[in-house]
């Protein structure tokens, strides 16, 4: 009797492990991995493997929010133009307008006020990027003096950089640090290549990943949008990064190069549609009744369209699952915030809706996998979250 029950567990264990592997190649059959010329494409279905179909199994948590429309000074912005997080998870504000960083704690409590308008050593004209380094340190790019200012965690000024390549960065949108010195992600007017190395003395060295136009080239090479969440730096070195119009790919570069591509087959095969102008005179007369989202001019150059998805940046979470934010257009007064979760390998996993109409304009992530997020709806204010499923 004791070896038939043995051998009937077994057989049902057996039978289980059975129907396990059957559902795991099953939910993994579609999803292709293949190398093609050392690049390693994982090319993905509409949902993922979580995905019902049903619901959605990603929520957005709102965890604080710094700003006010009205009440303390400390919590009223003009134009927040920037966040940065340091290694304790106090927060950095930047107030373009203001000229000044703000600090605050975890919680969302007023710590300190980082600077003011001028020209002078820790002063500022027009506050663009911020970032922190492993020692605390806050870097305060201004991109009208074209200079960092850098600071400690106490608030007090350290260094201030000299001119770097003044008025001939476009979208200059995020530093990141390595041993040798500084990285600078964001595209210059002499190059289309993404991110530029400095040495400690802030001379360049190199830049490298040229970015290469998915549809329009003179709109994209004149009008491209940055957002400092397209990029991260993951524990190992390894760069992600998205176009800000999204086409659909997270890219992996290792060492400068690019080892990987993950995809999600989509509806949206296009990220924009844009019409380009050289008679400016003429883009400049259409009524803002037409469904389009942007106007923007160049020398001689107009463009006029409409986006359909952005992203609104990419993330690795301390579990290793790659995240990617994206606004969805649903109509020109309506958009859609979703994310694309990722396993480390880029296998999808879901495919999730997180709200309308939340104009999240999302710019870092902490070491505990809680993102900040600058929101101008009725006023500004930075909106810290995370995300449960």
């Amino acid at each position: 009797m004791k070896g038939i029950l043995t051998f009937v567990k077994i057989s049902a264990l057996s039978f289980m492990t059975i129907l396990f592997s059957y559902g795991q190649n099953k939910n993994d059959r579609n999803v292709t991995i293949e190398n093609v010329k050392g690049v390693t494409y994982v090319r993905n279905p509409k949902q993922g493997l979580w995905d019902s179909g049903e619901k959605a199994k990603i929520r957005l948590v709102q965890d604080i929010q710094i700003g006010k429309l009205d009440g303390q000074e400390e919590f009223l912005f003009v134009y927040i133009s920037d966040v940065a997080v340091n290694g304790n998870g106090d927060i950095y504000v930047a107030d373009r307008r203001l000229n000044e960083v703000r600090k605050f704690d975890k919680e969302g409590r007023y710590l300190l006020t980082i600077g003011r308008k001028g020209q002078g050593p820790g002063e500022f004209q027009s506050i663009r990027t911020l970032s922190v380094n492993k020692l605390n340190d806050l870097f305060v790019f201004d991109n009208m003096l074209g200079r960092i200012s850098i600071f400690t965690e106490k608030g007090e000024h350290k260094e201030t950089s000299k001119k770097i390549l003044a008025g001939s960065w476009i979208e200059p949108c995020k530093i990141f640090f390595h041993n040798k010195g500084y990285v600078l992600f964001g595209k210059a007017n002499r190059s289309l290549n993404l991110f530029h190395d400095f040495n400690e003395k802030w001379d360049e060295t190199t830049s490298y990943i040229e970015y290469e136009p998915s549809d329009s080239r003179e709109f994209e090479e004149q009008s491209l949008g940055f957002n400092p969440g397209n990029c991260f730096v993951q524990d190992n070195g390894d760069l992600l990064y998205t176009k800000y119009y999204y086409d659909n790919q997270v890219r992996v570069y290792k060492n400068e190069k690019l080892v990987r591509i993950i995809t999600r087959e989509s509806n949206l095969k296009k990220a924009y549609e844009v019409e380009v102008f050289h008679d400016v005179q003429k883009a400049m007369s259409i009524s803002k009744d037409q469904d389009y989202d942007f106007k923007s001019f160049g020398q001689g150059i107009a463009f006029i369209g409409k986006s359909f998805q952005n992203s609104l940046g990419v993330f690795q979470l301390p579990n290793g699952h790659i995240v990617d934010f994206l606004s969805i257009r649903k109509s020109k007064s309506s958009r859609e915030l979703w994310v694309e979760l990722f396993d480390s390998t880029g296998k999808l996993l879901s495919f999730s809706k997180l709200g309308d109409n939340m104009n999240y304009d999302i710019r870092c992530m902490d070491s505990g996998g809680r993102f900040y997020a600058i929101e101008r709806k009725e006023y500004n204010k930075v909106i810290a979250f995370r995300l449960e499923y």
